[in-house]
């Protein structure tokens, strides 16, 4: 039921205007998509609860994550800006992230990745590989604050399936 409320107000929210019209194709298609998601894709209303438990996380997240893009912009419009006192040393660098899902690893990878001046070459189980334009770029990777609020997230889901398998 949560996961149809919120389909029904996503397509509410992206079409712009309630009408009659407006509101039966959205009860239509999210119904359908909602049944598509449980019958085809296999998910629960757990899953669902579970998402919304730790929605604040997730808002942490990626609020952490805009900033982290921010300054990274920052840092390479000093390289572009000023490259004799800045200079370019691209470096490959290779760290554990400790993280022990595998979706968490590909999250981090996919934010290095977006940030400015760093990206991803391989991920090998929770050992990452980046390049970074400069050494400083890639310093701080293992103890970034992405991976530990990914680890922090990984934490709570760890105890709520613990705390499900008691019961």
């Amino acid at each position: 039921m949560l996961l149809f409320l919120f389909f029904f107000a996503l397509w509410l929210l992206l079409n712009g205007r309630v009408t009659g019209d407006v509101i039966g194709f959205g009860l239509v298609i999210a119904a359908g998509v909602t049944v598509f998601a449980v019958k085809i894709c296999g998910w629960s209303e757990e899953r669902t609860l579970r998402i919304v438990k730790l929605s604040g996380q997730l808002c942490a997240y990626f609020v952490c994550l805009f900033a982290e893009i921010i300054k990274a912009n920052l840092a390479v419009m000093k390289v572009i800006l000023a490259p004799k006192t800045q200079g370019v040393s691209p470096r490959v660098f290779h760290f554990h992230s400790g993280l022990k899902r595998p979706f968490a690893n590909t999250i981090l990878a996919n934010s290095i990745t977006i940030t400015p001046g760093t990206y991803t070459i391989g991920v090998d189980g929770d050992k990452l590989t980046i390049h970074g334009l400069n050494a400083d770029f890639t310093d701080g990777a293992p103890d970034s604050a992405l991976n530990r609020r990914l680890m922090r997230l990984e934490e709570t889901l760890q105890n709520e399936t613990r705390g499900e398998r008691r019961k």
